[in-house]
C-alpha cells in the first residue's frame, strides 16, 4: 500500500515510520524546509540548546521516552517546577494548594455544565471557581497562558476535565532531550530515508474509487491508496472542504481553536539555581533549567507568553526589546544579556499558531472522533489527541494503526 502523509512534524513522521515498519510505501509532504514542525531546537552563541517550540517531557510521556531510549537520546531533568511556579516574593505554591485550585476549577465546571450544558467558556469557569478577582490569581494566569487561546473562545468544561487532578500521585519532574527535542524528529527522518518532499504545501485532498489524491500549491498532484493528514489545525480546517467526513469529526475540526504563543530564549549568567518564576501580576513566566549534571543552572533563560492578548501586551510586533526589558526587570537573580532569539508562533506561516484547544461547541464525544478513519484517510496532530510532543507522536502511531487494521 502507498500512503501519502501531509505534514512532517512529529505526528506525520511517526505515522510514516510506523507505516514503513509495517511494510508500506510512504511519501511525506512538508511546506517547510525542515522536519519537526513545532518541535525545533537550536543553540545560543554560548552553546546552550534552546527550544523554539515544545519543551517539556512529562513523566507519563511514555511514547517519546520510549523512542529516546530506542534512539539512544538521553533525557535530562529540567530541575524546575512546571505546575507550581515561584513568585517574585520568593514563595511557591504547595502541592496541596495546587490540588485545591484544580479541584475548584473542576467543581465549578461541573456546576456550570449541570446548569447550562457544555457550552461554557474558560473565563466563565474561572470566574465561577475563583470569584471576581480570578484574573489576578497566579494559578489562573498560568491557566490562561497554558491554553494559549482567548478564554472567551475555548470550552471551560473540556479544559477543566483535561487538567483534573493527579490521581496517580503528584510527580513534578519533567525533562528535555539533551541534544534538543528535535533530535527525535531528525532521527525518525534519518530512519525513514529520503521520502520527504520539502517546500511542498498540500492545498487540496480528495478521495474517490479507493484512491486518495493530494494537490500541492505548485499544482503538482500525488496519488496513493491511503493518506494521513497531519498538518496544523488551521491548514486542516481549509483542507476538509473537499472531503466527506462523519458529522462529529467535521464538527470537532471546525470548532477547535488554534492558540498563539511566543518564546524568548536569552543568554544569561549567574549562580542562581534553576527556577521558573511567574512574571509579576501577568500571564507569562520565565525559567532557567538545570545543566546536564543537574547541579547548576544552564546559561539560558526562556520566557513564554501564551495568548494573543498577552503577546500584544509585550509589544512583540515591535520585536523582542520590550519583553527582554520586562524579563530583566524581574529576573534579578540572573545577569540577563541582550543576546536573545524571539519565536512568534502566532505569525509562523507554516503552523499559523502554537497549539489548539476545544472550542465552545465542544461535546465529550468529540474526544474520540479521530479513533476512526474517514474512508482511507486517518488524521494526526496535537489537535486530534493532546497538545504536547508526546500527544503528537501518539496521534501519528494511532493514524498508522487505523490504516493498517484489517
Amino acid at each position: 500500500m502507498k500512503v501519502l502523509v501531509a505534514g512532517a512534524g512529529l505526528a506525520g513522521l511517526n505515522a510514516a515510520w510506523e507505516l514503513q515498519k509495517a511494510g508500506h510505501e510512504v511519501e511525506l509532504f512538508e511546506s517547510n524546509t525542515r522536519v519537526g514542525g513545532r518541535c525545533w531546537s537550536e543553540r545560543l552563541p554560548n552553546g546552550e540548546v534552546f527550544e523554539h517550540g515544545g519543551e517539556f517531557i512529562g513523566v507519563t510521556d511514555h511514547t517519546i521516552r520510549r523512542l529516546c531510549a530506542e534512539f539512544g537520546l538521553p533525557i535530562v531533568g529540567l530541575g524546575i517546577s512546571f505546575d507550581r511556579r515561584w513568585q517574585v516574593d520568593g514563595t511557591i505554591m504547595s502541592e496541596e494548594e495546587l490540588a485545591g485550585h484544580v479541584a475548584d476549577l473542576s467543581a465549578a465546571a461541573e456546576r456550570l455544565c449541570k446548569a447550562r450544558g457544555y457550552r461554557v467558556s474558560l473565563r466563565e469557569v474561572a470566574r465561577e471557581a475563583y470569584g471576581p478577582d480570578y484574573a489576578s490569581l497566579p494559578y489562573c494566569q498560568k491557566l490562561f497562558a497554558t491554553t494559549t487561546c482567548d478564554p472567551d473562545q475555548v470550552n471551560g468544561i473540556a479544559i477543566a476535565r483535561m487538567f483534573q487532578g493527579h490521581d496517580g500521585g503528584y510527580v513534578e519532574h519533567r525533562g528535555r532531550v539533551m541534544a534538543g527535542n528535535d533530535a527525535v524528529a531528525r532521527e525518525i527522518h534519518r530512519r525513514i530515508g529520503d521520502v520527504v518532499r520539502f517546500d511542498t504545501q498540500i492545498t487540496e485532498v480528495r478521495q474517490a474509487s479507493g484512491r486518495v489524491t493530494m494537490r500541492a500549491a505548485t499544482g503538482e498532484e500525488f496519488a496513493g491508496d491511503a493518506a494521513v493528514i497531519a498538518v496544523p489545525l488551521p491548514k486542516l480546517q481549509r483542507l476538509i472542504g473537499t472531503l466527506d467526513l462523519p458529522a462529529p469529526m467535521r464538527k470537532a475540526i471546525e470548532g477547535r481553536v488554534m492558540g498563539a504563543a511566543a518564546k524568548l530564549n536569552t543568554m544569561v549568567s549567574g549562580k542562581a539555581p534553576p527556577r521558573g518564576i511567574q512574571a509579576p501580576n501577568a500571564p507569562w513566566w520565565s525559567w532557567s533549567t538545570a545543566n546536564n549534571a543537574g547541579d547548576a543552572a544552564r546559561g539560558s533563560l526562556t520566557s513564554y507568553a501564551g495568548g494573543r492578548a498577552t503577546m500584544a501586551s509585550l509589544k512583540l510586533d515591535e520585536g523582542p526589546a520590550y519583553w527582554l526589558e520586562q524579563t530583566r526587570a524581574y529576573r534579578t537573580d540572573l545577569e540577563v544579556s541582550d543576546t536573545c532569539v524571539l519565536t512568534d508562533w502566532g505569525s509562523d506561516p507554516h503552523t499559523e499558531g502554537a497549539y489548539s484547544m476545544p472550542g465552545l461547541d465542544w461535546e465529550p464525544e468529540q474526544d474520540r472522533v479521530f479513533d476512526q478513519k474517514a474512508g482511507a484517510i486517518a488524521f494526526a496532530g496535537e489537535h486530534t489527541h493532546f497538545a504536547s510532543l508526546n500527544g503528537a507522536l501518539d496521534s501519528g502511531a494511532r493514524a498508522a494503526k487505523l490504516l493498517t487494521l484489517i
